[in-house]
């Protein structure tokens, strides 16, 4: 295929002028995201601008820079009203920690079915305590416990629970909940028992709950036809053409990731282009045969504006989800250029596909999925306008043209994955070596089962026959598609783990990649590839500072809700994970790898030297067996003791299974020094096994492992989940001098049972961290306890008010740092 005319490289910018008013309007949305709040300001700045571009207009007079300016305060002002703050008094968020409520509402969006949670969205309508009714707005994402039917857009739902706002885990650097939910317009959250809600079927009256009936009973007829096929096959065609994907397993969706071909089976511009393919390749072989098209030279046009319904009809089907409607205008965005004379310039058909998305939802410019699209796509255009491929015409053999269409298939391919590449790696933590490879044979089979399996639909209500052949027929192309995925997915080498890039690398990996898609000129060419070179090699000796610094130890607290789990980065790189947090059940939610993992890879950590686990409760356990899954573990210390649940079973089969080195507790050294750090196990004794049958007191919590860890003039204790009776051993065995440390980890999450104050003023800390979760059940930490703290000079760092908290000593000097700020 030859390179389309109109490179990107000689034109002007007056010749596409979407490309720059983009580009302004989402920094302007992205400037408003990251500094919100000034929204007068904005709005005098925008009217005076607007009032000299209509005088510059009036003299004719051709702007550049002020037109953007307007456009990127423009997107300033859009972002605004979904930040703010202040909301209406019958919102529903004002009713937030006021004890439990029955809440009325109306289903807006099925987020997410299982067996052990499921989630979805309500439109709030009322408010019941105490038999008083209160009219009520605003959106509430609900998690329920436990196994029900999926709901529909429409249905009217009756829960009760307590509403609480929505919190992020808040630790350097990681993902904000809270603003992503607020950015939806969600900003309250309650948690229900599955068997307790009541629903009232809404679907009457609302052509979305309909839709979601004809699109259920559709899945249930195509599943009935197939039943000869595996039931993952079945739930592959219902996403591939319903975009239901609740069904598909958790591990063929880690199989589809690991095998690169992911974004097949979500819904998205690959699948709505091939229908749109399929639907304009099959138009213009009929409408050619109209004489009067044929005539005009309309054929092309005839085609695209038939195909606008296929598109349409098949993202209804679809669901018409965000990411569904994103995909739907790009594509819609590309047919509209065959009838305004501009196809071939496919970068302003791809800025006005961003304009009407960001005009509609400014929002979206922080979407993943919006990202992803829209890099993929670009890097296929830059290649095709930067790398010329020679098109296939009639006068070459078969062979020949075959083998073009491959390497066409082949660049595209590599060319998305690159584009790509750099967010996958900054959200994921994954890079897919055989991708280009798996790509080039799930992709055609994906473009033969779309259309396949949508012609079943559409003959369904004429022919059942027909319907179940177009059926089998796509399902036999996806049993292979699956088999093939399973079988790469299972390879060692098909996709590996990467840490988080920061920002400004993965700024630098785009700059990367536009020097060799924009750089025409040798010369320019080799200086882009040097600036990147010099910025790489600064990136790297920052980072090599950071992590291998030997002048200093950075301990960090981590914000896992109701937990605790704490990093250690000694002197030299050497990497101590004490805890790693941890939910109930790892399948309702899972610590380890949406909190601890991604707070290690922004460390640049891949390798952890030592696990130790103070004790088997779920949530200083549960976070550690993704840990000890995904990273290279050196060794683990805990104290052995049992307990007879399904983490602690999990744990021990992970350590057996990934062959770490578990060290026996009788052998654990009591005192051992590692890159000239003291570590000293002060707790449980020796024979603690044998005292807790005859002492009722030593439990779980009082047999926690104790450990002083001292560099220089700096200590910092972690004393797990320990009871008052234990801090009065620990005295009575180590006394004042051997527990007094600079910073302390506040026994058992603050809890009124530990830090008695004789322990206090035993240790003498000079900061305490608590570790616990936003409004928890437990109302830890208890009153009391900070009291205590306060009267012996602590200064106190809550997790659930400051977020991590970060402590950078020399050895002698300790600096704390919270994450949101100044907390104490």
């Amino acid at each position: 295929m030859k390179a389309p005319t109109g490179e990107p490289f000689q034109g002007h910018t007056f010749l596409r002028p979407l490309i720059p008013i983009a580009a302004a309007l989402s920094a302007g949305i992205l400037i408003g995201g990251a500094w919100p709040g000034f929204f007068a300001l904005a709005l005098a700045i925008a009217g005076l601008l607007a009032l000299c571009l209509a005088w510059y207009a009036g003299h004719r007079r051709r702007l550049l820079v002020m037109p953007l300016l307007f456009c990127a305060v423009c997107g300033y002002l859009s972002i605004q009203p979904w930040l703010v703050r202040r909301l209406p008094p019958d919102h529903v968020v004002h009713y937030v920690n006021q004890g439990k409520w029955q809440v009325d509402g109306v289903v807006r969006e099925w987020l997410r079915g299982g067996d052990h949670q499921q989630s979805f969205i309500i439109d709030a309508g009322q408010l019941i305590q105490g038999g008083r009714p209160l009219a009520v707005r605003g959106k509430i994402r609900i998690s329920a416990r436990g196994a029900m039917a999926a709901l529909r857009p429409g249905d009217r739902v009756t829960l009760a629970g307590h509403l609480r706002n929505v919190k992020s885990f808040c630790n350097f650097g990681g993902f904000d909940y809270e603003r992503f939910m607020a950015l939806q317009g969600v900003r309250v959250r309650l948690f229900a028992q599955a068997e307790e809600i009541r629903r009232e079927d809404g679907t009457a009256g609302n052509w979305q709950g309909r839709l979601e009936s004809w699109r259920e009973a559709l899945g249930q007829r195509m599943a009935a036809s197939l039943a000869n096929h595996p039931s993952a096959t079945v739930n592959l065609l219902t996403a591939l053409t319903l975009g239901m994907r609740d069904g598909i397993p958790a591990d063929l969706n880690q199989a589809f990731s690991r095998a690169g071909v992911s974004h097949v089976i979500a819904i998205s511009g690959l699948n709505i282009g091939m229908v749109a393919l399929a639907a304009f390749g099959l138009l213009s072989r009929l409408l050619v045969w109209c004489r009067p098209l044929t005539e005009r030279g309309w054929v092309r046009k005839a085609a695209a504006l038939g195909t606008l319904p296929a598109v349409v009809g098949y993202c209804l089907l679809a669901g018409m989800t965000p990411s569904v409607q994103r995909a739907m205008l790009m594509c819609l965005a590309f047919l509209l250029t065959f009838w305004i004379g501009r196809r071939h310039d496919l970068l302003n058909s791809l800025a006005m596909a961003a304009l009407l998305i960001l005009v509609a939802a400014p929002s979206e410019v922080w979407s993943i999925s919006f990202q992803l699209s829209f890099a993929s796509v670009l890097a296929i255009i830059l290649g095709l306008q930067r790398f010329a491929l020679t098109s296939p015409d009639n006068s070459q053999s078969r062979m020949q043209r075959w083998w073009l269409r491959f390497t066409a298939m082949a660049m595209v391919s590599i060319w998305a994955i690159l584009g790509t590449t750099p967010l996958v790696m900054f959200y994921f933590n994954q890079v897919c070596w055989v991708g280009p490879l798996t790509n080039l044979v799930v992709v055609p089979l994906t473009g033969l089962a779309i259309p396949a399996g949508l012609a079943g639909i559409v003959l369904a209500p004429l022919s059942s026959s027909l319907a179940w052949l177009c059926w089998q027929s796509a399902a036999y192309g996806l049993d292979g598609m699956v088999l093939l995925v399973e079988t790469v997915a299972h390879w060692p080498w098909a996709a590996g783990t990467t840490v988080t890039p920061s920002l400004p690398e993965l700024g630098l990996c785009f700059l990367l990649l536009g020097v060799f898609w924009l750089a025409e000129k040798r010369g320019s060419l080799w200086i882009g590839l040097s600036v990147c070179l010099a910025l790489g090699g600064l990136d790297t000796a920052y980072w090599w500072q950071r992590r291998f610094d030997r002048e200093r130890m950075t301990v960090t607290v981590l914000d896992v809700g109701q937990g605790s789990a704490n990093l250690l980065q000694l002197p030299g790189g050497f990497t101590v994970l004490i805890d790693g947090g941890g939910f109930g059940d790892n399948a309702v939610f899972d610590v380890g790898r949406s909190v601890v993992a991604p707070a290690l890879w922004r460390n640049k950590i891949k390798t952890i030297d030592r696990v130790i686990l103070t004790h088997a409760n779920s949530d200083h356990l549960n976070g550690l067996i993704f840990i000890l899954n995904t990273f290279a573990v050196g060794e683990v210390w805990s104290n052995h003791e049992a307990t007879p649940s399904t983490g602690y079973r999990l744990w021990l089969e992970t350590i057996a299974a990934r062959g770490t080195r578990h060290v026996a507790f009788e052998k654990l050294p009591r005192q051992s020094e590692t890159a000239g750090v003291q570590f000293e196990i002060l707790g449980p004794p020796e024979d603690f096994m044998a005292r807790r049958a005859l002492e009722s007191w030593r439990d779980e919590n009082a047999n926690c492992l104790v450990t002083r860890v001292t560099w220089g003039k700096v200590a910092l204790l972690f004393s797990g989940d320990i009871t008052a009776r234990m801090e009065t051993e620990l005295m009575s065995r180590h006394g004042a001098q051997g527990l007094r440390s600079t910073v302390l980890v506040v026994p058992h999450h603050g809890s009124r049972g530990s830090s008695s104050p004789a322990f206090l003023d035993a240790v003498q800390p000079r900061e305490a961290v608590i570790s616990a979760g936003a409004d928890n059940r437990f109302n830890f930490p208890h009153p009391e306890v900070t009291a205590r703290l306060t009267a012996v000079g602590a200064r106190i760092w809550r997790t659930d008010r400051c977020g991590a908290v970060r402590m950078v000593t020399d050895g002698t000097n300790c600096q704390a740092t919270a994450c949101q700020g100044v907390c104490p």
